[in-house]
């Protein structure tokens, strides 16, 4: 029942309301009534009475509902400016095409008429009709995966999707009318909120991510965008939230981070993290001393090449393993394959850095036990200071590990970076900055050495070797710019140059007669790449020149690096009717195991049993030895640095099938080399007194 039943309408005390004010309102398009304290209507304009009804416009709370009555009330019992929105019924007696309408009802007292407001009435059923969500646009909310939350401008939640109820956990009834605190995890201070408050305030959006926490407890993360919604009248009503679970992929960023920044074998920091740490010990700590120690293992790719790779990356965890227990609190990472880094904080003087290196290397001193088997490590390190030796972490690295190489070329077992050191550094750039120079600049050319059969004094074949002459006239020495091509992964592609001139320059020879073999050396580096023998064939091919010509010259190091591979290679090599030779024999560390598995034909003796031939018995001995032991596998010797007649003599009577060296012929052009063959003469090189 209305509160006015109990009022008849001539019960009702009109509002006296002055003639200039009833004729200038009455006229007015906008609905407008005068209202006691109580609520009823004293007057109406014309739009009033047509919105209102046409029978009874006095009758205001009879067209709502009793909470809008109240609201009305206790709006009107406060005599303040206030807006309401209100729902008019209407009685099906009346001409109104439709049974209710939705009015914002704006109060304002009126001071010269105690206890009256004025009342101006706006409909806005069409508003409402317009901005009504149509359904299909319910559906995409109720259907989409991201989480949609609408709160009312006092907090209260008011609508959940269900991705909102599966991602939390929650059952509408559980949500609906709470606060959005109910999903707080505790994880934002009181500053977060205030400023999503302040920027909601404004009426703009905020977004960010937030740490809520599911109905089970468990926390995840959101990326939510928050909007404040205006009505009609410019006012904030509700907020509606959007967001997304964003767990699993911060989840896989954190993983990709870690591979970044850890070494995905050994889990121990890589050069990345490594230098974020130097960077943080730097910016904490200024300038106080610490020493960066490179440690290198040495032989770890003896150990892949014979026990496998998995033995190898068992070796490295365990080393890891042991400088992390060791070590406790220094920073302990993986530079690269076979190197770690120290970084020890306190360390101000060489003195202490030395002692710590050897504390590094009774670290290493017990054996590391492999499920293959039981090994004894050592290492090279590398030793610099910060801030002695630089400021920047590449630059301390940088020298770090020349001082390492310098200590592994030379057993040191550790070593300080120098101002020696840092010469030949510089020295070493500027060498590479000129071989590449010479690449561009087609500074390399060849140069051929005979090789001579001892039994007939014919020349019997040449070694092709590359030199190098700069563009100022100067002649680098092949002994300082081949280990820089090595190093510089450039010897492949200089060596497959060389093998094709060489094969040119041969199959000219051949072309016109001599019958030569040409030997070219291939380096390591060569010996493992893939199309090794494609390359070769495309020369072979290109140039003309028959297999049987072509030696190939390999040290003993190169070949047993890998030696199961190194194995495979050579048998595809030969399988091309391509001879082979060892080159500097006896200088490494040959295994007759290995020798007489090895396709080759020559054994070229190394230029050091030579030298001393005529003064030491040992020498004789060693080469005797040696040429015994080719023939007796079927293979041919061919010693090097013959320098004396006395040298020729001899190694032509203990057995020596081939020699070579300054006595003989020094490395000339192909025009001098033409004309040496025409004219040479071994017996003119043989002392009177030869040996039988």
């Amino acid at each position: 029942m209305s509160l006015s039943k109990s009022e008849s309408s001539a019960e009702r005390k009109l509002i006296p309301v002055a003639p200039t004010f009833r004729s200038m309102v009455d006229q007015l398009p906008i609905p407008t009534v005068l209202l006691s304290s109580a609520a009823q209507v004293g007057y109406a304009n014309q739009a009033a009475q047509r919105l209102l009804t046409s029978t009874d416009a006095m009758a205001l709370l009879d067209l709502l509902a009793l909470e809008e009555q109240k609201s009305l009330l206790d709006a009107c019992a406060n005599h303040k400016a206030f807006q309401l929105a209100l729902t008019l019924h209407y009685p099906s007696t009346t001409q109104q095409s439709q049974t209710s309408r939705a009015v914002q009802l704006q109060l304002i007292p009126m001071p010269e008429a105690d206890g009256q407001l004025q009342a101006i009435i706006k409909d806005i059923s069409e508003y409402q009709q317009a901005n009504r969500l149509p359904v299909h646009f319910h559906q995409v909310m109720q259907q989409t995966e991201d989480l949609i939350m609408v709160t009312d401008s006092h907090g209260r939640i008011v609508y959940i999707n269900p991705a909102f109820l599966q991602q939390t956990g929650y059952t509408e009834a559980e949500v609906l009318g709470q606060n959005p605190r109910i999903l707080s995890s505790g994880e934002h201070d009181a500053q977060f909120y205030r400023e999503m408050w302040h920027t909601l305030r404004s009426g703009r959006s905020y977004r960010s991510t937030f740490i809520n926490r599911r109905r089970c407890g468990e926390t995840f993360h959101e990326e939510k965008t928050i909007t404040p919604i205006r009505d009609e009248f410019g006012q904030i009503s509700h907020f509606v939230s959007t967001g997304r679970d964003i767990s699993e992929l911060l989840n896989s960023e954190e993983r990709l981070n870690d591979l970044r920044r850890y070494d995905p074998l050994t889990r121990l920091p890589n050069r990345q993290r490594l230098a974020e740490q130097f960077e943080q010990h730097v910016l904490l700590r200024r300038r106080t001393p610490m020493a960066l120690f490179l440690l290198d293992l040495d032989r770890l790719s003896r150990i892949n090449d014979s026990l496998g790779r998995a033995a190898g990356d068992q070796l490295l965890k365990l080393v890891s393993n042991r400088l992390k227990e060791k070590l406790g609190k220094q920073f302990v990472g993986r530079l690269g394959s076979d190197a770690f880094l120290v970084m020890a904080e306190g360390i101000q003087t060489p003195d202490q850095a030395a002692q710590m290196a050897q504390q590094l290397q009774k670290i290493m001193m017990p054996p590391f036990a492999l499920t293959q088997a039981e090994l004894f490590m050592s290492a090279s390190l590398g030793i610099t200071l910060y801030p002695f030796d630089g400021d920047q972490f590449d630059e301390l690295i940088n020298k770090a590990e020349s001082a390492m190489h310098r200590c592994k070329s030379t057993d040191q077992g550790f070593g300080f970076f120098t101002e020696d050191l840092t010469i030949q550094t510089q020295n070493r750039v500027r060498l590479e900055n000129q071989l590449r120079q010479a690449l561009l600049h087609k500074e390399f050319h060849l140069v051929f050495q005979p090789r001579i059969d001892l039994t007939t004094g014919q020349v019997k074949g040449v070694e092709a070797l590359l030199r190098w002459v700069r563009s100022d006239g100067k002649m680098v020495s092949p002994a300082d710019f081949i280990p820089v091509l090595e190093e510089m992964g450039l010897i492949t592609s200089v060596g497959e140059w060389v093998l094709l001139r060489a094969c040119h320059y041969a199959s000219q020879w051949v072309k016109q007669g001599y019958n030569l073999e040409i030997s070219v050396n291939l380096s390591a580096r060569q010996l493992k790449q893939p199309k090794l023998v494609e390359m070769i064939e495309r020369c072979l091919t290109l140039t003309g020149l028959p297999a049987e010509h072509l030696e190939l010259e390999l040290t003993e190091t190169s070949m047993l690096e890998e030696v199961e591979y190194s194995i495979e290679q050579l048998q595809k090599v030969r399988a091309l009717g391509i001879k082979i030779a060892i080159d500097d024999f006896g200088t490494g560390y040959s295994s007759l195991a290995y020798l007489k598995r090895l396709p080759v034909n020559t054994l070229k003796i190394d230029r050091a049993f030579v030298k001393e031939l005529e003064q030491d018995s040992n020498d004789i001995n060693i080469v005797r030895a040696i040429t015994q032991l080719a023939h007796s596998l079927q293979l041919s010797v061919t010693a090097e640095g013959i320098e004396t007649p006395r040298q020729l003599a001899l190694l032509k009577s203990l057995g020596c099938n081939e020699g070579q060296g300054f006595l003989l012929a020094k490395p000339m052009t192909e025009v001098d080399l033409l004309h040496h063959i025409k004219h040479f003469d071994m017996a003119l090189l043989m002392p009177v007194d030869s040996p039988d």
